[in-house]
């Protein structure tokens, strides 16, 4: 109907009208008299269309010269731009609805494949969690968002779990008291350099032939002397490096990740366009592979957000391709964290194999 309508009818002072009868409408969609009948009086209650037929029922549009409709009888769409503003706040709130269940949709997969890879790591004592999660997918009462509620809530369940099995394995009970042993810690090589001083300010002992001491007076200020502007510069180098993850992330680019990490936008809905947005679903990732705030951020203080994040992307990633391949998402993570500390990770060769 409003591809006959003309675009000129809907400026003020005009009226868009349709003249078309329902049998021409009926053979323009295929459908019958009958179903374009009652599609019509749907139109008129939701308040889009009116009907203003003429007398005798017929149905035209007669234009004068300036092609103005002079006469017009039919199917009349003023209804429609008086209601203009209701309907785009009708269709922002289906919008923002239709987004809430599909990130509610999120959250179920989400949490749900977390447990299933709960159970699969550490053994049936997590079974119970996942016939809760069935049994709330089940459940026909409540709406999406009341089952993405309930899950989310098994799923923290379950990894408050997990983290007190892991308290429970690495208790120190039975251990064997020792005496500790006194080590010397070497200095740090670049704070040992900021605190050296020239080689002018050095105290010097001269043999003298009589073999009596002689003094050698300090100077004021030394020549080539290091400012102390120097200090806060390299403070600032050692900030930076720990944000980006040191040489960690040698020959890795947010180009390289959003290649290497299909699979993950694709299930996640998220787009890997630049390292904020890598860093912003680094929480969703981190619920999907299973691991705790407080691990995550134990590696980000490690090796810096940039380089946790894209951890974690990889393991995400090779979880979803292949899960038998990775048992235990959470350890693989950590693992990754200490080799980079150790500096062996080359996390380049792993996103250059998921790419290909």
């Amino acid at each position: 109907l409003l591809g006959l309508v003309q675009g000129d009818d809907f400026n003020a002072g005009r009226r868009p009208v349709v003249a078309i009868s329902n049998q021409r409408l009926a053979d323009y969609t295929r459908k019958t008299t009958r179903t374009v009948t009652r599609c019509l009086k749907k139109l008129v209650e939701a308040g889009i269309l009116a009907y203003r037929d003429s007398p005798t029922g017929r149905r035209f549009v007669y234009r004068g010269s300036g092609g103005v409709a002079e006469q017009a009888y039919g199917l009349d769409f003023t209804p429609a731009c008086f209601n203009l503003e209701a309907f785009k706040q009708q269709a922002d709130a289906f919008q923002r609805r239709l987004k809430a269940e599909q990130e509610a949709k999120r959250t179920i997969t989400r949490c749900s494949r977390a447990v299933v890879d709960m159970v699969t790591a550490f053994g049936p004592d997590f079974e119970t969690f996942l016939k809760r999660i069935e049994a709330v997918r089940e459940w026909t009462e409540g709406d999406v968002f009341d089952r993405a509620g309930r899950i989310e809530q098994i799923y923290l369940d379950a990894v408050a779990a997990q983290q007190a099995l892991n308290e429970e394995q690495m208790s120190c009970a039975g251990d064997i008291g020792v005496i500790p042993l006194s080590i010397t810690t070497h200095p740090d090589f670049e704070r040992s350099n900021d605190e050296r001083t020239c080689s002018n300010e050095q105290e010097t002992e001269f043999p003298s032939d009589n073999g009596c001491a002689v003094e050698m007076a300090l100077e004021k200020e030394p020549c080539g002397g290091r400012t102390e502007t120097q200090r806060p510069r390299r403070q600032a180098d050692r900030a930076g490096e720990a944000d980006q993850g040191g040489n960690g992330l040698d020959g890795v680019s947010i180009g390289l990740i959003q290649a290497a990490c299909s699979h993950l936008q694709a299930e996640t809905g998220y787009s890997f366009g630049n390292w904020q947005a890598l860093c912003g679903a680094s929480d969703q990732l981190r619920i999907l592979i299973g691991l705790s705030q407080a691990g995550y951020q134990l590696a980000v203080e490690r090796q810096g957000r940039y380089l946790a994040a894209a951890c974690l992307a990889v393991v995400a990633e090779k979880a979803l391709r292949d899960p038998q391949q990775i048992s235990s998402p959470g350890g693989y993570f950590r693992a990754m964290i200490d080799r980079a500390g150790e500096g062996k990770l080359h996390l380049h060769k792993s996103l250059h194999g998921l790419a290909q």
